[in-house]
């Protein structure tokens, strides 16, 4: 079984690698402060049960099947 790979952390890491060689070179780069930025900014949370039991009974009421449900939930909490 495969694991998700920490995009945050491996993003962190070529960061922190790129703004060595930014460094030496006595270059100021606005995209590394920018993914700093992004980098500090907690990820979304992820839905409570409560939420995904009341997109479950929308997607009931419209006569939706799973693939719609997990469709919906992609939509809205992201991925």
């Amino acid at each position: 079984m495969t694991t998700t790979p920490d995009f945050r952390a491996l993003c962190a890491e070529l960061l922190a690698a790129f703004e060595i060689q930014l460094e030496e070179m006595s270059i100021d780069n606005r995209l590394c402060k920018r993914a700093r930025t992004a980098l500090a900014t907690p990820p979304p949370k992820p839905p409570t049960v409560m939420e995904i039991l009341d997109l479950s009974g929308e997607i009931e009421e419209a006569g939706l099947g799973q693939i719609d449900l997990v469709r919906a939930a992609l939509k809205r909490w992201g991925a």
